[in-house]
């Protein structure tokens, strides 16, 4: 399943791409609209523009319990379901590879809890860049991972294509991941045959 040539660096996105939340009950979704979560709080928290404190604070009003349990049901690890063979072909490691994700600071906590960093050369997230360009994390993650190579062979792996956009303006290229069936179904002949 190696590389042919071409792609000689593997960036993935972290949500949708290599697990999904099932932390999201009816009770927690309505809190967070409560927020206005995705107009306002979510994008400025995945900013970095908010602090955690604060976004569990209005949560923990909304939700009538302590801080402290929405601090905990927050970092619960156990709530992200991975892709299984996703997961499995990105912990094979097949070449040097980044997670980069729009998330706030607090994903840090969550990825070390999740073990990404034991199978990556570094974990770029939007919160700690202050940017949720996903081309502007990409250069972001090849700069610390030290790959010298040109943004032509370097692949993004990402569920939604105005990300994959953003990178092949760079001179990137990338994968739209729809679903684990179809990722490993699309990746048998090789990484070079992902690029789109």
């Amino acid at each position: 399943m190696s590389s042919t040539g071409l792609v000689r660096c593997l960036l993935w996105d972290f949500g949708d791409t290599l697990a999904v939340w099932r932390g999201g009950t009816p009770e927690w979704l309505e809190a967070y609209s409560s927020i206005s979560w995705r107009e306002e709080v979510g994008p400025a928290w995945s900013l970095g523009k908010i602090e955690t404190s604060e976004v569990v604070t209005h949560l923990a009003e909304h939700l009538s319990i302590a801080e402290s349990e929405v601090f905990a049901h927050l970092m619960r690890a156990d709530l992200f379901e991975f892709f299984p063979f996703t997961h499995e072909f990105f912990l094979s490691r097949q070449l040097p590879q980044s997670v980069v994700t729009v998330n706030p600071p607090l994903f840090r906590q969550m990825a070390i809890a999740l073990g990404l960093g034991e199978v990556t050369d570094s974990i770029v997230i939007s919160g700690e860049e202050g940017t949720i360009d996903k081309g502007v994390l990409c250069d972001a993650a090849l700069r610390r991972m030290g790959v010298e190579c040109t943004n032509d062979r370097v692949l993004l792996i990402d569920n939604k294509q105005s990300n994959l956009d953003s990178w092949s303006d760079r001179g990137g290229v990338g994968y739209l991941y729809t679903s684990d069936a179809a990722f490993q179904r699309e990746v048998a002949n090789g990484l070079d045959g992902l690029v789109s």
